[in-house]
C-alpha cells in the first residue's frame, strides 16, 4: 500500500483486522489525514482493550466500537459520515470461514461501502497472496477457488482500478494483535492491495471507459437504470460467447462438406505437437483367427443330510453352476481387433454343495469389437454381420450344471446315490473380419514412400527402411482439418506382381485394399518406365475384386525430388490420361494439394452415402 494514495486532509476508516497497530504504523508518518479505528466488539473485553483505546487516542486516531463491516450504517457513530478512504485489512490465510462465506461478507462489505464513501473515493482491500483470484495472484486460483473479490465488488457498483503490493516495510509495527488481543497468523509478505473506485450505475459513458470491450458487444448490450456492474459483467460475459459462437456457425456453414470446389474445401491442420520418442509401434489389426470356449458347467454334489437329530436326513446333494457364455459385442469403444487374444475360455460353473447348495453360474466374457466386424467361420461362410453399437453374438456357449441327487428323489427311490457331471462347453473358431479399416488407403509397390508418406501427414509412426516389405501389416494415421473433420489414411503392405495368386503378402494385401473406401496409388517416379507400376497395381486389384478399380482413387508420383524424377513426370503424364500429383514426402512437397484432394474425395463419398441414406427413406 503506497502512501502516496493519501492525500492531505483525507479521511481514513480503517475495518478488518490488526486495526490497533495499523493505526499506530499509519499516524507515524504524519499524513495530516483523521484516522478513524473500528472494533467489532461494543465493549473493550479485557484491560489490554482498554489501555489500547487509550493509546490511539494519544495518537489522534478516533475509534468507534461496536461496528460491524458488512453494515456500517448501522453504528450511530458512523451512520451520518463519509470517507475517502476506507480501508479493509484481512490478510491471514487461516479463516475457519468457508470459502462462500467470505464471498457473501465480501460482498455485503462493499454494499455497505458505498453509502459512507465520499464521491471520488477509494475502497482499499488487502488480502493474502492468491486469495482475491486477480491477474497478479501468485499461483494463480482456479476459478472456485478464490474470494472473487472483483465479482464481489461489482455488486456495490464498485471497479478494481488497479491491484498493488501491500508493501509491508512502510508498516513494520503492524503486528497480528488487535483490540481482541488474540493471535492471528498473519501474512503481510507478498500481501496484495487491491484498489477500487465507485463507478455508480452502468451506463455507455463509463462503461467504454472502464471495461475493455469491443463495439460489437456495446452494440448488442442493452442498459437500463436498475441494473448492477455484476449483471452487466455477466450480460457481456454470455454476449461474447454468442458471438463467438455465430462467427464460428457463419464460417462452418461456408466450410461445409457440400461445398466441394477447392477453393472451399477444408484446410488440413498442422502439426504442432511432437511425436513420441518412444519404441512402441501400433500396427492396426484388421482381421484375425480366434478360438472361444465356454465354461463347463459345475458337477451335481450326491450327499446325505447328517444331523444329530435326523438319523435318516434324507439327499441333500445341490445342482452344479452353468458356466460362462463367450460372446462377441460391437462397441464403438475398439476401433481393431489388436486386443482380442487367439484364445478365450469363459469362466467354468461352480459345483453343487451339500445341504441343498446350489452352485454358482458363471459370468459371461464379453469380448468388444469394432462395429462393422463380421463372423466367419473356418469355410468362410458369414454368420453374423455387428453392425450396431450393442449387437452381441453368443460364440461359445457354456455348459449347464450337472444336478445332484436331490433332483432324482422319487416316490420309488427316496435315497438315490446318483448325480450328474456338468456339461461341457462349447469349443469352436472364427474368423473376426472389420468390414472398412480406413477411408483412404496408400497402395503401391514395394519401397514406394507409403510408410514414407503416412509420416508425414499423420502422427503415425510406421517403420521406413531402404528395402522392401518394410511394412508387413497395415498402420493408420489420421488426418485432421480446421473444421474438426478426421480423415483415416491406412498404409498398406506393399504389392508385387501375381499377388492375386497368393504370391508375396498376396491374398491377405488385396483383403486389406478391400476395407478402404478410397484408393491412392502411388508411383515411384525414380525408377525406370513408372507407368508399369500402376498397370501392375490396377491389373492385381482387377484379378482380386473387379469392383475394387470402380472406388474413389487418385494417382500420386512419389519422389519428384529425386534425379530423373521431372523427366519420368512428363512421360507419365503423355502416356496416363489421369490427373497426377506430383510430391516428394520425405521433402514434404505438394502435400497440401494432395491432403486437399483427399478431403474432396472424402466429401463426395459422404454425399453419395447421404443421398442414398434419404433416398432409401424416402422409398418406405
Amino acid at each position: 500500500m503506497r502512501l502516496s494514495i493519501f492525500n492531505e486532509y483525507d479521511k481514513v476508516l480503517l475495518l478488518g483486522e490488526g486495526n490497533f497497530s495499523f493505526s499506530v504504523a499509519l499516524s507515524q508518518y504524519n499524513l495530516n489525514i483523521a484516522i478513524v479505528a473500528t472494533c467489532f466488539e461494543t465493549l473493550p473485553i479485557n484491560d489490554l482493550a482498554v489501555k489500547n483505546i487509550k493509546i490511539l487516542e494519544k495518537h489522534g486516531v478516533t475509534v468507534y466500537l461496536g461496528v460491524d463491516a458488512t453494515n456500517l450504517s448501522s453504528n450511530a457513530d458512523l451512520a451520518n459520515k463519509k470517507f475517502n478512504k476506507i480501508i479493509f485489512n484481512f490478510p491471514h490465510v487461516c479463516s475457519k470461514m468457508r470459502l462462500d462465506l467470505n464471498r457473501d461478507l465480501l460482498q455485503k462489505f462493499f454494499l455497505s461501502a458505498e453509502r459512507c464513501l465520499e464521491p471520488g473515493g477509494n475502497v482499499l482491500v488487502t488480502l493474502c497472496n492468491g486469495q482475491g483470484g486477480t491477474y497478479l495472484d501468485q499461483p494463480p486460483r482456479r476459478w472456485n477457488d478464490s474470494w472473487k473479490i472483483k465479482e464481489m465488488a461489482a455488486h456495490g457498483n464498485f471497479i478494481l482500478k488497479t491491484v498493488e503490493p501491500f508493501f509491508e516495510n512502510n508498516f513494520a509495527n503492524y503486528s497480528n494483535t488487535g483490540f481482541r488481543g488474540q493471535d492471528k497468523l498473519f501474512f503481510n509478505q507478498q500481501a496484495l492491495t487491491h484498489i477500487f473506485k465507485y463507478a455508480g450505475t452502468p451506463d455507455l459513458s463509463n462503461l467504454k471507459a472502464l471495461i475493455t470491450i469491443d463495439s460489437s458487444v456495446i452494440n448488442e448490450l442493452s442498459l437500463t437504470d436498475s441494473q448492477t456492474w455484476e449483471q452487466v459483467s455477466n450480460r457481456i460475459l454470455i454476449l461474447k460467447q454468442q458471438i463467438v459462437l455465430r462467427n464460428y456457425l457463419i464460417r462452418t456453414f461456408y466450410r461445409s462438406s457440400y461445398l466441394l470446389d477447392e477453393d472451399s474445401v477444408a484446410i488440413p491442420l498442422r502439426r504442432r505437437k511432437k511425436k513420441s520418442e518412444s519404441n512402441l509401434v501400433y500396427n492396426f489389426v484388421d482381421i484375425k483367427q480366434v478360438r472361444v470356449r465356454g465354461g463347463n458347467g459345475g458337477n451335481g454334489e450326491a450327499s446325505f443330510a447328517r444331523e444329530w437329530c435326523k438319523e435318516f436326513g434324507g439327499p441333500d446333494g445341490g445342482d452344479g453352476g452353468s458356466g460362462g457364455h463367450v460372446i462377441f459385442e460391437a462397441s464403438n469403444v475398439v476401433k481393431d481387433l489388436h486386443h482380442v487374444t487367439t484364445f478365450t475360455q469363459a469362466q467354468n460353473g461352480e459345483k453343487g454343495m451339500n445341504k441343498n447348495c446350489y452352485g454358482k453360474n458363471a459370468e459371461n466374457t464379453v469380448i468388444k469389437v469394432p462395429i462393422g466386424t463380421i463372423v466367419r467361420d473356418l469355410d468362410g461362410k458369414i454368420l453374423v454381420d455387428l453392425e450396431e453399437e450393442g449387437m452381441m453374438f453368443v460364440a461359445a456357449r457354456g455348459g449347464a450344471g450337472g444336478h445332484g441327487n436331490l433332483f432324482f428323489t422319487s416316490d420309488l427311490n427316496q435315497a438315490p446315490k446318483v448325480c450328474e457331471f456338468g456339461g461341457e462347453g462349447e469349443d469352436k473358431q472364427y474368423v473376426l473380419e472389420i468390414k472398412s479399416m480406413a477411408h483412404v488407403g496408400l497402395i503401391g509397390l514395394p519401397n514406394a514412400g507409403k510408410s514414407t508418406l503416412l509420416r508425414a501427414i499423420s502422427r503415425a509412426r510406421p517403420k521406413v527402411a531402404p528395402y522392401p516389405f518394410t511394412t508387413l501389416r497395415p498402420y493408420l494415421g489420421m488426418v485432421l482439418y480446421d473444421d474438426y473433420e478426421q480423415i483415416a489414411v491406412a498404409d498398406l503392405p506393399g504389392l508385387i506382381k501375381d499377388s492375386h495368386k497368393d504370391h508375396g503378402l498376396g491374398i491377405m494385401f488385396l483383403k486389406h485394399a478391400e476395407r478402404c473406401a478410397a484408393l491412392l496409388f502411388i508411383i515411384d517416379l525414380s525408377e525406370d518406365s513408372p507407368w508399369k507400376q500402376l498397370d501392375i497395381l490396377r491389373y492385381e486389384i482387377e484379378q482380386f475384386n473387379p469392383k475394387l478399380n470402380e472406388r474413389p482413387s487418385l494417382l500420386i508420383a512419389n519422389k519428384i525430388d529425386l534425379p530423373k524424377a521431372q523427366e519420368n513426370l512428363k512421360v507419365l503424364q503423355e502416356r496416363i490420361n489421369l490427373p497426377i500429383i506430383p510430391i516428394s514426402a520425405k521433402m514434404g512437397i505438394n502435400l497440401a494439394a494432395l491432403l486437399k484432394k483427399i478431403r474432396v474425395i472424402y466429401d463426395e463419398e459422404l454425399k453419395k452415402k447421404e443421398s442414398i441414406q434419404n433416398s432409401a427413406e424416402n422409398s418406405y
